[in-house]
């Protein structure tokens, strides 16, 4: 009888090694905007700065493992170089002073992406 035959007779699996899945990427809303992520203002931000939205979830809070691309719960948001801050999308498409806030982080996140 052939190996593979025995062991699927017997019920036994076989060990695959586990291929490792892309990081996925979290973007921090305002617990008030969690519905309004369909705007395409995140995929353009997003593609600018080469991330793709099907590697990203939308959270209201950050968890201890989560690596965080983009925070955006307006005045809860923790700055930092490594990852994107912003004011909320509500604000981010009806203000022109939150936009130029927004590229400003973009730069800086890319410019520190590049200095890697």
């Amino acid at each position: 009888m052939e190996k593979n035959a025995y062991l699927d007779a017997m019920g036994i699996t076989r060990w695959k090694k586990a291929t490792p899945q892309a990081d996925i990427l979290t973007i921090l809303v305002n617990p008030l905007r969690l519905k309004e992520v369909d705007s395409p203002l995140f995929t353009t931000v997003l593609k600018f700065i080469g991330v793709d939205i099907e590697q990203c979830r939308f959270a209201t809070r950050a968890e201890p493992s989560a690596k965080v691309i983009w925070d955006m719960r307006g005045k809860q948001a923790v700055a930092g170089e490594d990852c994107l801050v912003s004011a909320p999308i509500n604000e981010l498409e009806a203000n022109a002073d939150a936009k130029r806030a927004l590229w400003g982080s973009m730069q800086a996140y890319m410019a520190q992406k590049a200095g890697k």
